[in-house]
């Protein structure tokens, strides 16, 4: 007996799956890279944000030392807010700022350095400058009268705007003011 021998002509083959595993490649390559560039994105993003933190509390800590020097002793009725004295810059009187021309009467703008500002600890990422905005004023309420006789309690308060500029390693600037109250009381 003899066996029909069944051979098949080759089939042709057309690489379809080449192609779609070839799509599928770069499909992935094309998310890889894109995972990439957004994660590169994001840590740039949060470096910055750490730089401007930085900045930040260098500004709140200068505005701190500044709130800390008024508060020693008589500092807060110091020479330097009653006329303006280069040698001590950082002390303002009252008007003094707004009588300035632009930019050097704005935080933003001035140029920040030893002729208008002091440097805390001798670090030029903090400085401040404290200017006098009212003296011997009487806190709210301070003069009732209780129980037929006047409060002899400390009552006069003068008033600072402290203005604080922090920078960072990167460039990164904050200027943070506040308002401070000093008890300013005949002796």
């Amino acid at each position: 007996m003899l066996r029909a021998s069944t051979t098949r002509p080759p089939h042709r083959q057309r690489g379809a799956t080449l192609l779609i595993a070839l799509l599928v490649l770069v499909l992935i390559m094309m998310i890889g890279v894109t995972a990439v560039s957004t994660s590169d994105t994001q840590f740039k993003l949060a470096g910055n944000l750490q730089f401007e933190d930085s900045a930040l509390n260098n500004a709140e800590s200068a505005v701190s030392a500044a709130e800390n020097w008024l508060a020693t002793g008589g500092n807060f009725s110091d020479d330097g807010f009653n006329a303006f004295d280069a040698a001590k810059a950082q002390l303002k009187p009252i008007g003094y700022v707004t009588a300035l021309a632009a930019p050097a009467n704005s935080p933003l703008t001035m140029a920040w350095g030893d002729s208008n500002s002091l440097a805390v600890g001798g670090n030029a990422a903090q400085r401040y400058y404290i200017e006098q905005m009212s003296r011997n004023n009487r806190l709210p309420g301070s003069s009732q009268v209780v129980g037929g006789r006047s409060s002899s309690v400390c009552s006069q308060v003068n008033t600072y705007q402290i203005t604080g500029r922090g920078s960072s390693a990167r460039g990164a600037t904050k200027i943070v003011q506040s308002f401070y109250s000093v008890l300013n009381c005949p002796t």
